[in-house]
């Protein structure tokens, strides 16, 4: 092949090449990433727009609970799970300082983040033996108390807030994110949660 034949195929590629990745690039903009936004849940967390971002994935994981999950990004990034448990924290802090004190609204800030790591790990023994790590069990329950966290200050809607962020919304999570069986998640749900809700009626 001539040096000529050679430059000309080599320009015809490299302009394929960069056409090809303008385009790829031009639909993922278009798409909402950049580098201003964090994955982690059904939708991107939008750092511009964080109060916006914590009520859009409020939303969706209220209206439509098993896509989600399914969209639900299994990786270990805990940047938008812990944004949003951070942000959970603002309204539960409000709520629990009417309820009971300026004490109760510091614990209910800095609480939600902290305890999470905590309760994920016998939800993710239950799941054990299905697909992904710890990591991601605990962006399944993170989103779910952080929905709870408020509603723990209204005496009565407490219980049932966490009835259905503990047992149904963290058995779909479990069953659609760690791809176990949703009779098995959901049983393990209503027992483990059981046991939490028992333990936190006592100091309630």
């Amino acid at each position: 092949m001539s040096r000529d034949i050679r430059s000309g195929v080599a320009a015809r590629v490299g302009r394929f090449s960069r056409g090809g990745t303008t385009a790829i690039l031009g639909a993922v903009a278009k798409r909402g990433y950049t580098r201003d936004t964090i994955r982690g849940g059904a939708s991107d967390w939008d750092v511009s727009r964080p109060f916006s971002s914590y009520l859009k994935l409020l939303g969706r994981l209220l209206v439509h609970p098993l896509r989600f999950f399914e969209l639900l990004p299994k990786i270990p990034d805990p940047r938008a799970p812990a944004l949003f448990l951070a942000f959970s924290g603002l309204p539960a802090a409000v709520a629990w300082h009417l309820a009971g004190g300026w004490l109760a609204a510091l614990v209910a800030l800095v609480a939600p983040l902290p305890l999470s790591l905590v309760l994920a790990l016998p939800y993710h023994l239950a799941a054990w033996g299905g697909r992904y790590g710890y990591a991601v069990t605990w962006r399944v329950l993170a989103y779910p108390l952080g929905y709870l966290a408020p509603l723990t200050a209204v005496p009565g809607l407490r219980w049932v807030a966490a009835a259905y962020a503990g047992v149904v919304l963290l058995a779909v999570g479990l069953a659609a994110a760690r791809e176990v069986s949703f009779g098995r998640a959901f049983l393990s749900c209503c027992v483990i949660s059981g046991l939490i809700l028992f333990g936190a009626s006592a100091v309630l």
